[in-house]
């Protein structure tokens, strides 16, 4: 074993210590600890290597954000961010199941303590502990599954789909999604936690999770139907997640939304790498993925950076305006977050959407499954996006004149640039065979990305020519148009009275009201009142629950000793017969 190799590991661990007493120490720790990981795992067109640069990044970000977002938590939070992110390096170095379950629990148990020191009300706590949990006896069993196959506890190929499947289901609770995210534990657990903290539950820690099943896809064969499902669960996914990040008011838990949503765009992209047999489409399809979560982790870090900053968990508490800095940070981590252009975003999701109509020519279920798959995905987006331009009005006092320059807002502003420079220089992260050029039309060879599923390419695109465009549109307006005025005009207030102000609440009532239905809105005697048709579901569903075991333990339980020995003898039968089958 090369030691050297395992340094930012054991870094990492140290940085948590130290930050005990030293918090600031700790946090220059874990950011040079995280550049040492990038640079000793990451290797160009190794693409399962490039979740180690998505982490690697993410964690440099929000511990440079922590020297001075942190000071308001105790002691307590820098150790157990930092442990977390120990945790997840864990996954990362693991080559076997034991080390990857291992670094999952340390992973969980600091961010369980986050949120449990960081919250009087221990309900968001046990709930995050529980999903954990059951995510964590998912992936042992989906661990016992792969030493039967194979006898080694080691990640190797496999002849089924079983070990997939099952670990699936575990890193599913953990990323919120279906039918995990009924109880829409993660916009609650995520949102309760300090911004830092959230920033990495829902941009690396789930991602670990999306890791899991992209290192087991590329071990399993090909399987229509196992991809179909991944599809089904993550479209669903996205649908709701774009839903009710549109119209939360908790900042944090639209991030939590947001967060689904990208993960079920994520798993549903898995889905097709598991289903199709066209190994040109199946490589384009795993950069995609690759793409988007760099796109969505980093973005999804700038988001609960730039909510952090305001210094509240609603909107309505927004108080004050952060400054032009933040303002274009927030602008392009929003705007990468909705999959627009300039942002890595709009490539990772132009990618997706790529690869799902290539998909279509497949034919077959697959063909009908990708054309539904992609057209639904393309209507979360749009659904992201709204969401999106929520958080860009709604996060900042325009009446409020005062600029807050600090850490915090460089950090968002850095963050937001990175992901414009990662869009420029793409071409560079993807495999040669999807890059050429057009020369005759000043693309030059190198610097196009084609997608494609045969010897043809099916479409183009250029990161630098998109971005020279925009750049050269935005100084003609500047140049004709000059300096954009405010002006002022009588605006829409969607029924309510003309002199309360059109706020975020308002912002959304078009969607509660278009889906009485999922959400119950109804007009209460001031304002709309919304009712989660989810939560209904399960508070009814507890409650039957209930009545019915409680009808059963009177019937059964009530001291009758005839009862009893009824229920003895068909509990004996019915061991016997299920051993009998085995």
């Amino acid at each position: 074993m090369n030691i050297i190799y395992y340094l930012p590991l054991i870094l990492i661990f140290l940085a948590s210590i130290i930050s005990i007493k030293y918090r600031s120490s700790g946090y220059i720790l874990s950011a040079i600890s995280s550049i040492i990981f990038i640079v000793f795992t990451y290797k160009t067109f190794d693409y399962l290597t490039y979740f180690y640069l998505i982490a690697g990044i993410v964690w440099i970000i929000t511990s440079i954000y922590s020297l001075s977002y942190g000071k308001n938590y105790g002691k307590w939070l820098a150790p157990l961010f930092i442990l977390t992110i120990a945790g997840m390096m864990t996954i990362l170095y693991a080559n076997n199941f034991f080390v990857f379950i291992a670094g999952w629990e340390i992973m969980s148990v600091p961010a369980y303590l986050t949120v449990a020191i960081n919250k009087k009300n221990d309900i968001e706590a046990y709930v995050f502990m529980f999903f954990s949990e059951i995510s964590t006896i998912l992936i042992i069993v989906s661990a016992i599954l792969s030493y039967y196959y194979t006898g080694s506890l080691t990640f190797n190929k496999i002849n089924n789909d079983y070990v997939l499947l099952i670990f699936t289901l575990g890193a599913m609770s953990k990323m919120g999604l279906t039918p995990f995210m009924i109880s829409e534990w993660l916009p609650i657990a995520h949102g309760s936690a300090p911004a830092n903290s959230s920033a990495i539950f829902s941009a690396t820690m789930t991602l670990m999770g999306v890791y899991g099943i992209t290192k087991l896809a590329l071990l399993s064969p090909v399987s229509e139907i196992i991809g179909v499902l991944f599809m089904a669960i993550g479209i669903i996914s996205v649908m709701f997640g774009a839903l009710y990040a549109y119209i939360s008011e908790n900042m944090k838990s639209l991030g939590g939304f947001s967060t689904i949503e990208n993960n079920g765009t994520l798993l549903s992209a898995i889905g097709l790498y598991v289903a199709i047999n066209n190994n040109i489409l199946r490589t384009f399809v795993l950069i995609s993925i690759l793409i988007f979560a760099m796109a969505h982790s980093i973005a999804k870090t700038g988001l609960f950076l730039t909510i952090g900053n305001t210094g509240t968990e609603y909107f309505s508490g927004v108080s004050e305006n952060n400054g032009i800095l933040n303002q274009v940070g927030k602008f392009f981590i929003l705007s990468s977050l909705s999959g627009l252009f300039p942002g890595l975003g709009g490539l990772g999701t132009w990618m997706i959407l790529e690869s799902f109509f290539m998909g279509a020519f497949l034919q077959g279920t697959i063909g009908i499954s990708s054309i539904i798959g992609g057209s639904l995905l393309a209507m979360g987006e749009g659904f992201a996006t709204a969401a999106m331009f929520k958080v860009y009005y709604f996060t900042d006092n325009r009446n409020n004149k005062k600029n807050k320059n600090s850490l915090e807002t460089y950090t968002i502003f850095s963050t937001g640039a990175l992901l414009v420079f990662l869009f420029l220089i793409s071409f560079l992260l993807i495999g040669k065979e999807y890059i050429s050029g057009i020369p005759n039309v000043l693309i030059f060879n190198g610097f196009m990305i084609e997608s494609r599923f045969s010897s043809v390419d099916f479409g183009l695109l250029s990161p630098l020519y998109i971005a020279f465009i925009i750049l050269i549109f935005t100084l003609l307006a500047y140049i004709i148009f000059g300096k954009p005025k405010t002006r002022s005009v009588k605006r829409w207030n969607t029924g309510i009275e003309n002199n309360e102000i059109y706020n975020s609440f308002i912002y959304s009532s078009n969607i509660r009201l278009m889906l009485k239905k999922i959400l119950k809105t109804h007009s209460g005697k001031n304002e709309l009142e919304t009712v989660d048709v989810f939560w209904y579901f399960m508070i009814r569903t507890a409650s039957s629950y209930r009545k019915l075991t409680k009808y059963i333990s009177y019937k059964i339980m009530n001291s009758s000793i005839s009862t009893y020995m009824i229920y003895m003898i068909i509990a004996f039968i019915s061991i016997i017969v299920i051993v009998s089958l085995y």
